[in-house]
């Protein structure tokens, strides 16, 4: 039967698991949100990656077409076809011719023909007057890309390169009776500039037969929009992709988001390689996707918790009809212990009155034997009623043990002879080895009778056929040993276990020869137990069985 400190045991052994559980789910979810976090944003730095890929190789074409092209103008008539170039190609917005020792020879720095040729001269001054190296810095030097013609934006990137490389018309004509221009074989390449707060793309070529360097500068607007195709148009919902300048500015952006927006988060920046200091960068809107991940977080956690909720449910469940039934038990052990006291004053009036007329000696011998009847069966009766009360007092903790000195010889022999009838008519020869000294103790005598009386009983009910009962006491150390073996058939080794279980017997059958509950040997070993000893049983090497009472000496001595 369950008892209060069991129940609490109980709910502590559900509730403090599922709990552990239920927290050790929400640390994972925890965990699993933040991995889906970091993959977002490696996601979006492969997408950022892939963006500046795309812009980096159509930059890096553009400026391979446009050195392609100024080393192919003519040697002879250089001023006039970088003129025509510079009005026919809208990616050229200044042109030059500078040679070592007298600076710059084109356009004149005395007389600059407009504003714009102007603001180019001042612009330069430092790198036209050698104050500067033509060599950009490692970091800042562009670098071309190879043509990936897998791409979707490879049609864009060709526009780009065949504007490049086209040459102009005034340099087409004298090409055709010119010598052969000199390429390959001269220094190039392009220097990033940075003047009035922006960056500038100055293209430059050394002709090894005149010694002149031609160049351009790159017009960057020109540039920057043919290349804004290579931002795509769509992001995924919640995200814009941004170009941003040199200044950390945003150039140019797509997506839904606003260029200013305090609520967004940045995902992913990758620094362009073609355009120093530029850069491409991802956002997201910051409520959506902080509501995305407690949207997650908050379904999963009712998820966690709605597990954790029908554990702790069903488990009260459980707690709950395991309370009902203990409490359904106590009321059936309390009525039943109820009942049991109440027959015991009858049993003990019957057996009373029954002993006073058999001891009349004018009854005839049918009388006689019908009260001998009536003895013998209330006498069963009552044991069977005392095993019914010791039960219900031990199954309800309510069992109390009344220490006392005693002789244990004297109890034995009181007993035996009490119960010599019942032996003899079992067919059983009683053999008793007892000390012929007191054998001091200090228990309580009435449950010690109970054990040996269960004890004696079941010897009498199947061992019968044995014809022999010993019963033997004798000191083992500190403990006074009892032994009631007999000459029976034994027990089989999957009852030798069990016989001590609550209601377990051999032969359950209803009609089986010998009746009983199933009580007698395990209230014998509780009721051992209680006072200090122990109850055990085994099987004789010849026959039979032996069961082995050992209680403790303790102050008796």
């Amino acid at each position: 039967m369950l008892k209060t400190r069991t129940m609490i045991i109980a709910c502590l052994l559900l509730l403090v698991p599922t709990l552990l559980l239920g927290l050790g789910a929400l640390q994972l979810l925890r965990q699993q949100e933040q991995t889906l976090q970091q993959r977002g944003q490696a996601t979006a730095s492969d997408r950022a990656l892939a963006i500046a890929g795309n812009i980096d190789l159509a930059v890096g074409e553009v400026l391979d077409g446009l050195q392609q092209t100024l080393q192919q103008l003519p040697q002879t008539g250089q001023t006039e076809a970088l003129e025509s170039w510079k009005r026919s190609n809208p990616l050229v917005r200044n042109v030059f011719i500078w040679q070592s020792g007298r600076g710059l020879l084109h356009p004149d720095p005395a007389q600059p023909t407009s504003a714009e040729e102007g603001d180019f001269i001042r612009r330069y001054q430092s790198l036209f007057s050698s104050q500067t190296s033509w060599r950009p810095p490692q970091a800042d030097q562009p670098q071309s890309t190879p043509l990936a013609a897998s791409s979707d934006l490879y049609q864009e990137r060709q526009k780009l390169r065949d504007l490049a490389t086209e040459a102009p018309a005034a340099a087409v004509s004298e090409m055709a009776a010119a010598p052969a221009p000199d390429t390959g074989r001269g220094e190039s390449g392009w220097r990033p500039w940075f003047a009035d707060n922006r960056l500038h793309l100055l293209g430059w070529y050394q002709s090894t037969a005149t010694g002149q360097r031609i160049g351009l500068e790159l017009e960057m607007m020109a540039l920057l929009g043919r290349l804004l195709s290579n931002l795509p148009p769509a992001p995924p919902a919640g995200e814009s992709y941004q170009l941003i300048d040199g200044n950390g500015e945003v150039f140019h952006q797509t997506g839904g988001l606003l260029k200013n927006d305090l609520g967004s988060l940045e995902l992913a920046r990758v620094e362009l390689s073609s355009l120093p200091h530029w850069q491409v960068r991802i956002i997201a809107d910051a409520h959506l996707t902080a509501a995305g991940q407690s949207s997650f977080l908050l379904v999963t956690s009712l998820l966690v918790g709605s597990f954790v909720v029908c554990i702790l449910a069903g488990g009260g469940l459980l707690l709950w009809q395991a309370w009902q039934k203990a409490r359904e038990a106590r009321q059936k052990t309390s009525f039943v212990s109820n009942v049991s006291h109440e027959l015991k004053t009858p049993l003990t009036s019957i057996r009373m009155y029954a002993e006073m007329i058999n001891e009349q000696h004018n009854l005839d011998e049918r009388t006689d034997r019908y009260l001998q009847v009536i003895v013998k069966e209330s006498e069963r009766l009552t044991r069977l009623v005392n095993n019914v009360l010791d039960f219900s007092r031990l199954e309800q903790g309510r069992r109390s043990y009344r220490q006392q000195r005693l002789d244990l010889v004297e109890l034995l022999q009181q007993l035996l002879d009490q119960q010599l009838p019942r032996i003899n008519d079992a067919g059983l020869k009683l053999l008793r080895t007892l000390p012929e000294t007191p054998a001091a103790i200090i228990s309580d005598r009435d449950a010690l009778e109970q054990i040996i009386l269960n004890l004696l009983d079941n010897a009498i009910k199947y061992a019968a056929a044995g014809k022999e009962l010993q019963v033997e006491l004798q000191r083992v150390e500190k403990n006074w040993r009892l032994c009631i073996r007999d000459q029976g058939p034994g027990i089989k080794q999957e009852h030798l276990q069990k016989i001590f279980d609550k209601f377990h017997r051999i032969d359950d059958r209803l009609s089986a020869p010998v009746q009983g509950t199933g009580l007698g040997l395990s209230i014998a070993r509780q009721l051992a137990e209680g006072l200090g000893g122990t109850l055990e049983c085994h099987n004789n090497k010849s026959s039979g069985a032996s069961f082995i009472l050992n209680l403790p000496a303790g102050a008796a001595e």
